[in-house]
C-alpha cells in the first residue's frame, strides 16, 4: 500500500526489527517442521540472548520455553511479534499486540493479496498505520543481521558480518544472497525479506540502513514499488551508495510477480523504472551477479573518483580480456604514459625485460610477490593513478599466497588514499581460497575479468552519481513543488 514518503516512526521503530530485546512467536508450534518452531531454533541456533515467548493457544510449553495461550498474557514487554499464524487468524493477533504496546510485527503468513485476498491485507495495513505499529510482510521468509546475533524466521543460517545491507521481496533470492555470504564470503550487515510489502516500504528500510553503523551499501531486490516517489526521496537523502535489481519487466513476468509478492507492475515499464532509478541516484544491475558484485566493491571500495585505472596482470590473456570490456563499458585503459609521465618507468623496475609497461601492465609469467608488490605501491603512490586492479594467473613458479598476502599489507599501507584497488584470480583452488582471504580482509575480489571489471566501472559510477546527487535532488523537489501546485489549483 502507498506511502507518500518515508514514516518516521517507521525508521525509528524498525531498531526493534533488527535490534529486540524480547521477541513473542505468535503460532509457536511444537512441531519441528512448522515454521513457529522453525523461528525459535533459528533464534537459538544464532545466539540471540534476548527474551523468546511462544504464543500457542493450546500448549504450556514450546521448544523448552514456557508458552502462553495470547500475547496479552506475557507479564514483561516485548519488542518484536513474529506472526506466523494462518491468515484468517492474523489480524486478531496484531490487534492484541496493539492492544499489548509491542513495538513492531513481522507476519510470515502467505495467503494474501498475492492470492487474490488483497481486502484482508489491506484492512490489516490500514489498522496498522492508524495505531503506529508498522508491520513488515506478510509472506516473507525473515529478519536478521549478524553483528546482533539475530535470526528471525524460517532462515537456515547467518550470513558472514560485511557492509552489504540486503533488503528483498523474493525470500527465495534473499536465502540465495545469504548463501552465497557463506559459500563466497560476501559479507551482509542486515537483511530483510519485505514480501508483499503491505505496510514497511522499501523506502524506510533504505532510510534505516543508511543510519545503521555496519552498513556501508544498501542492495534492493525489487518486484515493484507501489511508492516511487517516496522511494526516490529516500534514495535522494541516502549517503550510502544504493544498488537495485528490479524483474518482473518481461510479459510473464508481470503475472509471475503479482503471484509471488502481490507486486503490480501494470503502468510501470521498464523504461519508466530506468528513468525512476537515475532520477533517484541508484545503480541498476540486469543480473543476479551483477547485483552482488556491485554490492560487494560499493560496500569495500571508496569511489572511482576519475578513469586512470592502473591495471597489473601476469598473465596478457586476462588483461586482453579485461582491458577489451573496459572499452566495451565506455571506459578504457590509458596508456602508463598518458596517466603520469613518470609511472612506466617507475613500474618497469620491477619486471623483466621482457614485460610490457603498457596498460594493462605486463609483469610476465615468472612475477614474484615482490614484483607485484613493488608494481602496486609504485600505482598506489603515483597522484595521477585513481584506481588499481591486480590479476594474478597461477603458474609453476606463481606463489598465490605470498602474492595476496602482499596484497593486504599494501592495501591496508594505503587505503588511506582513497583508491580503489580490486583483485581477479582466475584458476584453481588455490585461487578460490585466495579470493576468499582477500574478501575477509575488505578487497572485493572475483575469480574472472569481467566480474573485476563490473566491479571498477560500477566505483566510477557511483562516483558521477555523487557528482550528481545535489543537481538530482533540486530537480527532484521542483518537481514536487510544482505537483503541489497543481493539486492547489485543481482542489
Amino acid at each position: 500500500m502507498e506511502v507518500k514518503e518515508a514514516r518516521q516512526y517507521v525508521v525509528d521503530k524498525l531498531d526493534y526489527a533488527f535490534k529486540p530485546s524480547s521477541i513473542g512467536v505468535i503460532g509457536a508450534s511444537r512441531n519441528e517442521r512448522k515454521v513457529g518452531f522453525k523461528v525459535i531454533q533459528g533464534l537459538r541456533k544464532s545466539g540471540y540472548d534476548g527474551e523468546i515467548y511462544p504464543i500457542n493457544i493450546k500448549a504450556t510449553e514450546v521448544a523448552g520455553l514456557p508458552a502462553y495461550k495470547s500475547i496479552l498474557d506475557v507479564p514483561a514487554e516485548i519488542d518484536l511479534a513474529f506472526i506466523a499464524l494462518p491468515a484468517p487468524r492474523v489480524f486478531d493477533a496484531i490487534k492484541e499486540c496493539v492492544a499489548k504496546k509491542v513495538k513492531i510485527g513481522v507476519v510470515s503468513s502467505s495467503g494474501f493479496k498475492e492470492i487474490g485476498n488483497g481486502d484482508l491485507q489491506n484492512e490489516i495495513t490500514e489498522y496498522c498505520r492508524e495505531n503506529e505499529f508498522p508491520l513488515i510482510g506478510p509472506n516473507l521468509v525473515g529478519i536478521g543481521t549478524p553483528y546482533h546475533n539475530f535470526n528471525c524466521g524460517f532462515i537456515p543460517y547467518l550470513p558472514n558480518k560485511g557492509p552489504v545491507a540486503l533488503i528483498s521481496q523474493s525470500g527465495s533470492n534473499l536465502l540465495a544472497a545469504l548463501g552465497s555470504s557463506q559459500v563466497d564470503h560476501f559479507g551482509i550487515s542486515m537483511f530483510v525479506g519485505l514480501g508483499n510489502k503491505a505496510d514497511v516500504d522499501f523506502c524506510e528500510m533504505i532510510k534505516y540502513a543508511d543510519k545503521e553503523p555496519n552498513t556501508r551499501c544498501i542492495a534492493v531486490y525489487i518486484e515493484a514499488l507501489d511508492s516511487p516517489e517516496a522511494f526516490k526521496k529516500a534514495c535522494l537523502e541516502c549517503e550510502k551508495p544504493i544498488t537495485v535489481i528490479k524483474v518482473g519487466a518481461s510479459k510473464i513476468g508481470v503475472k509471475a510477480a503479482f503471484a509471488h509478492t502481490a507486486s503490480e507492475n501494470r503502468g510501470h515499464t521498464n523504461e519508466e523504472y530506468d528513468k525512476l532509478f537515475e532520477e533517484s541516484g541508484v545503480m541498476r544491475e540486469n543480473t543476479w551477479q551483477e547485483f552482488l558484485d556491485t554490492s560487494l566493491a560499493l560496500g569495500n571500495c571508496p569511489p572511482l573518483r576519475g578513469d586512470n585505472v592502473v591495471m597489473i596482470t601476469n598473465g596478457g590473456g586476462a588483461g586482453l580480456l579485461a582491458c577489451d570490456h573496459f572499452e566495451r563499458l565506455g571506459m578504457p585503459l590509458h596508456e602508463l604514459k598518458e596517466i603520469s609521465p613518470e609511472l612506466k618507468s617507475n613500474i618497469r623496475s620491477y619486471m623483466p625485460d621482457f614485460g610490457s609497461p603498457l596498460n594493462p601492465v605486463d609483469i610476465s609469467g615468472t612475477a614474484t610477490s615482490d614484483m607485484y608488490g613493488g608494481a602496486l605501491r609504485t600505482a598506489y603512490r603515483d597522484e595521477n593513478v585513481d584506481g588499481i586492479m591486480i590479476s594474478v594467473c597461477p603458474t609453476a613458479v606463481t606463489d598465490v599466497d605470498a602474492i595476496t598476502e602482499t596484497f593486504i599489507a599494501s592495501h591496508k599501507q594505503y587505503k588511506n588514499l582513497g583508491k580503489p584497488i580490486i583483485r581477479e584470480c582466475q584458476g584453481g583452488r588455490e585461487c578460490r581460497e585466495a579470493i576468499m582471504k582477500l574478501r575477509d580482509n575488505g578487497i572485493p575480489a572475483f575469480a574472472t575479468a569481467e566480474q573485476a571489471v563490473n566491479a571498477m566501472f560500477a566505483l566510477r559510477r557511483y562516483s558521477q552519481i555523487m557528482n550528481q546527487k545535489e543537481e538530482l535532488i533540486k530537480k527532484a523537489q521542483a518537481a514536487e513543488a510544482a505537483k503541489n501546485a497543481e493539486e492547489e489549483v485543481n482542489a
